[in-house]
C-alpha cells in the first residue's frame, strides 16, 4: 500500500503536485524556523561551554593563578579584560591559549587584534604593558567578533586590590570543573529569555506543521474514500493516507533543516548579549536534526490519522459532502483552562527561583496559544452563522455559509496570523518598557581610587595638559570608603584618548564612563528589543505562508463547489469578495480576542497599560496593519487559481 500511495502522488497529475508541493512548502518554512529555534538554544550552550574558564573553580589552597575579570572600553566598544596574576607557568592554560601567560605578556582576540592596529596608540595599545603576544583561539572566545585581553601580572599587582565591581578569585585550575550550584548570571537571563522566545515561535510553527499536512484535506478524502467504497480496509486506506503525507513531510523537513544550515552565517550576524556568534553555534548537532526530522514527520502523520475519521467512518458521507466540520462550545473549557494556568503561573513567579521562571513561564506561553488556536474555529462558526443570517448580498451569504460549513478550514488561513497578533500583544508592553529605560551617561569618565588617595585631581589635569587635552576634573568622597574622580573632556571625540592618559594613575583601576559600567544592562535592553522584533518576523514569516498555502489549497479544496457556483452565473468577482469576507472579518474578531489574551498573558511580567505607550502602540497597529494586507495579499495570489478551477471545463473534466 505504500508503494500505491507513492503512486498516487507521482501519478496525480498537475494538481496533485500542486497539492503536494503546498504541504511541502509549508513543513519546509516551519521545519527552517524551527530549527533556528532549537539552534539559539544550542549556541548559548556552546557560548557557556567556552566561556566558563572565566569564572573557574576557587581554589582552597596553592592556587594556579589570582583572577580579575573586569570590563575596559574603546571605540565605544567593551573589551573584556582578564588579569591573571602570579600566573603558574606549568599549569594548563585557559582554552584558547597555547600556554599560560606570563607576567607582561598581553593575548588578545583577533577582533581586538584588528582594532588595536586601527585605533592610534595612544587611544588603547598604551594601557597595556606591552604589545600582543598572540591570539587567543575560537574556544576561549564568546563570539567571533568579541573583544578580549589577556594579561599577566606579576604577583602583588594592585590589580588585586583596586576598587571595583568585579572579585579577585584564586582559581583551582583551568581543566578543573566548576562545581554545580553556582551564582544567577546574564548568561542565565539570555537563557530564560530565549527559552520563553522560543516557547512563542513553536506554537505557531506547531500549528504550521499540522495545518500543511491537512492541506488539500478535502482532495485525499475524497480519494480515499473511493478506496474505501472499492473494498479497501481500514488498514489499508491509513497506510496510503499516511505513507503520501509522511513522505512529503518527510522531504520537506530535511529540506528545512539544510536550508536553516545554509543560512547560519546570516542568523549568526544577529547579535546577542554584545556580540553575533560562530556559524557552527547555531546549527543544532546531528542527532538535534534527526530529532527534528522525526518530529516533523510524526507531527505530520498524527494530522493525516486526524483527517481520517470521516472516511473509516462514512466514505460515502465524505463522497456526497454530507458531513460539516463543525466546532463545539466544548473548545471554550480549554480557554478557561488556559486561563487557570496563566493564574498558577502567575503565584509561582514570586515563589520558584529565577533560574527556573523562564521555564515556568513557557507553561502561560503554550497554553494561551492553545486557548487562541482552541476558540478560533468556534469564533468562525458564530460569525458564520450570523453573516449567513443577516446576509444582504450573493457574497456576505457564500461567505457566511463557507464559514459555517467548515469553521476548522476556514480557520486554517487565520491561525498563523492569529497567533502573529497574540504575539505582538505579549511583546507590545515589554518594547515600551524596554524603550523607556533611562540612558546613562557616556561623556564622563570615572575613576575609583582607594580611601586617602591624595593628590588625584592635581595629578589627573596634569596628564591631560600633557598631551593638550582640556577636560573638567572633579573629586568628591565616596562615603563607601573609596574616593569617585569624574573626567569630563571638553571634547567628546577625545574620550578614548584622555581613557589612555588616565590610564594607571590608579595602579590597576580601569577608567570606564557611568554608561560603559552599565554596559550589560544597556545591552540587555537593546536585545530585548532586538529579540521582540525578531520573534515578530518569524511569527510573521510563518503566518505569511500559512495564509498563502492555506488560501491556495482552500480554493481547491472546494473547486468543486466554486466551479458549480460559477456555471450557476455567478460572477467571478462575487467569488473573490465572498473569500475576501470570509478572511478579514474572521480574523477582526479572533485577532481581537488573541490580542487581549496576548497582554493578559504578559501581565506576570509587565502591566498591559505599557501597551497604550508610543512603542507599544507601534507594535500592534503595525501587526494589525501588516495582517490586514497580508490576508489581502494572499487572496490576490490565489485569483487566478480561483479563475482556474471556475473554468467550464473544469466541471466536466473531473
Amino acid at each position: 500500500m505504500i508503494g500505491l500511495a507513492l503512486r498516487l502522488l507521482r501519478l496525480g497529475g498537475r494538481r496533485a503536485w500542486t497539492s503536494a508541493g503546498l504541504v511541502g512548502a509549508g513543513v519546509a518554512v516551519a521545519t527552517t524556523l524551527l530549527t533556528i529555534a532549537v539552534g539559539a538554544l544550542h549556541g548559548l550552550d556552546e557560548r557557556e561551554s567556552r566561556t566558563d574558564w572565566r569564572t573557574p573553580a576557587v581554589a582552597a589552597a596553592d592556587p594556579v593563578a589570582q583572577l580579575r575579570l573586569r570590563t575596559d572600553s574603546a571605540a565605544g566598544r567593551p573589551i573584556t579584560q582578564i588579569d591573571l596574576v602570579a600566573p603558574v607557568a606549568a599549569a594548563a592554560p585557559p582554552p584558547g591559549l597555547p600556554r599560560m601567560p606570563a607576567p607582561g605578556e598581553v593575548w588578545v582576540s583577533p577582533a581586538l587584534a584588528e582594532l588595536l592596529g586601527t585605533l592610534p596608540a595612544d587611544e588603547l595599545a598604551a594601557r597595556y604593558p606591552g604589545p600582543a603576544t598572540g591570539l587567543l583561539g575560537e574556544a576561549g572566545l564568546q563570539s567571533p567578533d568579541e573583544l578580549v585581553a589577556v594579561i599577566g601580572r606579576p604577583a602583588g599587582d594592585p590589580v588585586l586590590t583596586v576598587p571595583g565591581r568585579s572579585d579577585v578569585v584564586p582559581v583551582a585550575g583551568f581543566d578543573v570543573p566548576r562545581p554545580a550550584g553556582r551564582d544567577f548570571a546574564m548568561t542565565d537571563v539570555y537563557r530564560q529569555l530565549t527559552i520563553v522566545a522560543v516557547a512563542l515561535v513553536v506554537f505557531p510553527v506547531a500549528g504550521l506543521l499540522g495545518a500543511s499536512a491537512r492541506l488539500s484535506a478535502a482532495r485525499r478524502s475524497e480519494r480515499l474514500a473511493t478506496l474505501r467504497l472499492l473494498g479497501a480496509s481500514v488498514r489499508q486506506v491509513t497506510v496510503v493516507a499516511v505513507a503520501e503525507v509522511t513522505a512529503v513531510a518527510a522531504v520537506a523537513a530535511v529540506v528545512g533543516v539544510l536550508l536553516e544550515w545554509a543560512l547560519s552565517p546570516l542568523v549568526a550576524m544577529i547579535p546577542l548579549a554584545g556580540g553575533g556568534w560562530f556559524a557552527a553555534d547555531v546549527r543544532p548537532g546531528l542527532l538535534a536534526c534527526l530529532a527534528i526530522v522525526a518530529g516533523v514527520a510524526l507531527l505530520a502523520t498524527a494530522s493525516a490519522v486526524g483527517g481520517l475519521r470521516r472516511v473509516v467512518v462514512g466514505p460515502l458521507g465524505v463522497v456526497r459532502r454530507q458531513r460539516a466540520q463543525g466546532a463545539r462550545w466544548l473548545r471554550l473549557l480549554g480557554v478557561v483552562a488556559a486561563l487557570v494556568v496563566l493564574l498558577v503561573v502567575n503565584a509561582a513567579t514570586n515563589v520558584v527561583s529565577v533560574d527556573a521562571v523562564g521555564i515556568v513561564f513557557v507553561a502561560a506561553v503554550l497554553a494561551m496559544s492553545g486557548a487562541v488556536a482552541l476558540i478560533g474555529p468556534l469564533v468562525v462558526r458564530l460569525l458564520g452563522a450570523r453573516m449567513a443570517a443577516g446576509a444582504r448580498s450573493v457574497p456576505g451569504l457564500l461567505a457566511g455559509r463557507r464559514l459555517l460549513d467548515d469553521p476548522r478550514g476556514a480557520f486554517r488561513p487565520l491561525a498563523g496570523l492569529t497567533l502573529a497578533v497574540f504575539v505582538a500583544g505579549f511583546l507590545a508592553p515589554m518594547t515600551s518598557v524596554a524603550a523607556g529605560a533611562s540612558p546613562a551617561d557616556g561623556a564622563a569618565l570615572q575613576i575609583t581610587a582607594p580611601a586617602g588617595a591624595t593628590g588625584l585631581e592635581g595629578a589627573t589635569r596634569a596628564r591631560l595638559a600633557s598631551i593638550g587635552l582640556p577636560a573638567t576634573v572633579t573629586a568628591v568622597d565616596d562615603p563607601r570608603d573609596r574616593v569617585d574622580l569624574t573626567v569630563l573632556p571638553a571634547d567628546p571625540a577625545e574620550l578614548d584618548r584622555a581613557r589612555t592618559a588616565l590610564d594607571g594613575l590608579v595602579p590597576g583601576a580601569v577608567v570606564q564612563t557611568e554608561a560603559e559600567q552599565r554596559h550589560e544592562e544597556t545591552v540587555l535592553v537593546g536585545d530585548l528589543q532586538r529579540g521582540a522584533l525578531v520573534v515578530l518576523v518569524a511569527a510573521f514569516v510563518v503566518a505569511a505562508t500559512a495564509t498563502g498555502t492555506a488560501a491556495a489549497a482552500r480554493v481547491l479544496d472546494h473547486r468543486h463547489t466554486l466551479c458549480l457556483l460559477a456555471l450557476a452565473g455567478t460572477p467571478l468577482d462575487a467569488l473573490d469578495r465572498a473569500r475576501r469576507a470570509e478572511t478579514l472579518r474572521p480574523l477582526g474578531v479572533n485577532g481581537a480576542i488573541a490580542l487581549v489574551l496576548g497582554l493578559l498573558c504578559a501581565t506576570p511580567v509587565v502591566a498591559a497599560a505599557k501597551a497604550l505607550e508610543p512603542s507599544g502602540l507601534l507594535t500592534l497597529v503595525g501587526v494589525l496593519v501588516a495582517g490586514a494586507l497580508l490576508i489581502l495579499a494572499a487572496t490576490a495570489a490565489s485569483r487566478p487559481l480561483l479563475r482556474s478551477v471556475t473554468a467550464p471545463d473544469q466541471e466536466r473534466s473531473r
